[in-house]
């Protein structure tokens, strides 16, 4: 049975690399800055240690004894890669090393973070984003996100978490769609389709919410996706039932309107969530992009 060898001093292993490259105990010391008298007890340490000479001392001069040759021969080409290593790794360009990889939901991604981003990258050119967008939910620990966008109730053990943004649901249509029919009163919903996504119980608390009504002739168009919901109402295809969140900038640019201005707003009992693991905001690029991510989301008001 073999004996299990540990691992010699590596401070001993790169003063004796030293020493035996430059062939001189003062030398060593100049390049390693340490003194003279250290690079000697390093070396007979390691002589100690290994049961070997390294060394012949002469008068005026060392020399390398058949084990000290074979122990410089091969400590010379780790050394040297290990030189070279830091070297590649220290001369990398700044923003290579400087990315932040955030996962979102699909729909936020594309109605919210994507049309503010441009101004983030404008103002951090060295900072490299990945955004990935997924339904499914990301494990930060082990799927290589520094950053996550989540939608739910604030409850993520193991991370830090801060609400971004409350969500409400909001009625919206193109404006071309209230020429065609007349759209001022609730019961007039019943000429129109009425467009939801994966919450079938909106409409009716909507309703309810601002009533109390039941509409008598409801032919509705279920979108699973939100995303695709807000698209259908854009191209005028219903009137819809939309989270608020991703119809502010559509509302801001008069692409859809409110039919019910003065309706009450009711809120989706969910929010938006940024979390992080406590390691990722140590990198400042990350801490950066979740701020900037927070100021954006501070500059939104809810609607009245």
């Amino acid at each position: 049975m073999h004996q299990r060898l540990g691992l010699p001093s590596l401070h001993g292993l790169h003063v004796f690399e030293a020493t035996a490259r430059l062939l001189s105990f003062t030398e060593a010391a100049r390049e390693l800055c340490i003194s003279q008298t250290a690079v000697s007890h390093q070396i007979k340490a390691l002589e100690a240690e290994l049961g070997t000479t390294l060394f012949r001392r002469l008068t005026r001069r060392i020399e390398l004894t058949e084990a000290g040759k074979a122990w410089a021969l091969e400590l010379g080409e780790i050394f040297a890669r290990l030189r070279a290593l830091n070297r590649r790794l220290r001369e990398l360009p700044h923003d290579a090393r400087r990315e932040v990889a955030i996962s979102i939901i699909p729909s936020f991604g594309t109605r919210w973070l994507v049309p503010r981003l441009g101004k983030f990258l404008d103002r951090h050119p060295d900072v490299e984003v990945r955004v990935a967008a997924s339904e499914h939910l990301a494990d930060l620990m082990t799927d290589g996100f520094d950053l996550a966008l989540r939608y739910g109730f604030g409850r993520y053990p193991g991370l830090v978490s801060q609400k971004l943004m409350d969500d409400s649901w909001v009625v919206v249509c193109a404006p071309a769609l209230l020429q065609q029919k007349g759209l001022r009163t609730l019961k007039d919903l019943e000429k129109y389709v009425l467009l939801q996504d994966d919450s079938p119980e909106a409409w009716a608390d909507w309703l309810e919410a601002n009533g109390p009504l039941k509409l008598r002739k409801m032919r509705r168009t279920e979108l699973t996706d939100s995303n695709m919901l807000i698209e259908a109402a854009l191209r005028g295809q219903g009137v819809g039932i939309a989270r608020w969140s991703l119809a502010v900038d559509a509302l801001r640019s008069g692409s859809l309107v409110l039919p019910f201005p003065k309706a009450r707003t009711l809120p989706t009992g969910r929010a938006y969530y940024l979390v992080a693991s406590r390691e990722s905001l140590r990198r400042q690029e990350v801490l950066t992009f979740h701020d900037w991510l927070l100021s954006e989301a501070a500059a939104l008001k809810q609607p009245l």
